[in-house]
């Protein structure tokens, strides 16, 4: 029970961590959009400052959405099977075309 009860400790710990950074970057955000508004106002003015802004703000978030959504299968569960068959619809030079590359893959495969 104790590995238990230490691996809580552990999560919860980073979760207090983790939480609390994100706070901060909240906070150090704000700052920022508050710097960047009274330097940009004198310049630009209020309405391309505002524009200004909330581009910046969408572009960061369209960012987050899109790294966020992005799939990397490394899981090797999503590997295919080598030693089953290629199912290929097409003609017959391409379902040999198929076969000799997943035998030279196989090959590799017992090489490593």
């Amino acid at each position: 029970m104790l590995g238990i009860e230490q691996k809580v400790a552990r999560t919860a710990k980073r979760a207090g961590l983790l939480s609390g950074g994100l706070l901060l970057c909240a906070v150090g955000t704000g700052f920022l959009t508050i710097a960047g508004w009274l330097a940009l106002v004198p310049m630009v003015g209020m309405q391309v400052t505002a524009a200004i802004i909330a581009a910046i703000y969408l572009g960061a978030g369209l960012i987050c959405v899109g790294v966020s959504t992005h799939r990397t299968d490394h899981d090797s569960s999503t590997q295919p099977d080598p030693v089953a068959p290629l199912e290929t619809k097409g003609p017959p030079v391409m379902q040999a075309f198929m076969y000799g590359l997943q035998a030279g893959s196989q090959a590799e495969q017992r090489r490593h």
